[in-house]
């Protein structure tokens, strides 16, 4: 999982292998030592498990003095249709309080075919 922030977007770009695993409702870590803290990056395909307002704040950051963690909370119906879409660059999209939220598979080591609109 690579996770890319700017100043009006993040985008969360996985693999077609953690595509899989999302869709067997496995969440996914990536963590980044920044100076003596962990930060990690977590897209969790089943936040009704850890959080009830998960759909009013699908993007969070927690912060914590040891780890601070950035999770996208998305659900397995999301999933299954950035699954369905097929070879795409781009990928599910929301607009949180003004920033875009990008979930993505890269394309350049995706197999699955492009969808034919």
């Amino acid at each position: 999982m690579k996770v890319k922030i700017c100043e009006a977007s993040v985008t969360f770009k996985i693999s077609e292998e953690e595509l899989k695993s999302l869709l067997l409702g496995r969440s996914l870590e990536h963590k980044v030592l920044i100076g003596k803290s962990e930060f990690s990056m977590v897209i969790e395909p089943n936040p009704q498990e850890l959080f009830e307002d998960f759909k009013e704040v699908p993007l969070m950051l927690i912060l914590d003095r040891s780890e601070s963690c950035l999770m996208l909370c998305t659900s397995t119906d999301e999933i299954k249709k950035l699954h369905q879409m097929g070879k795409s660059a781009r990928g599910l999209s929301a607009k949180i309080e003004g920033l875009e939220v990008i979930l993505q598979v890269d394309v350049r080591s995706d197999t699955r075919r492009r969808k034919v609109s």
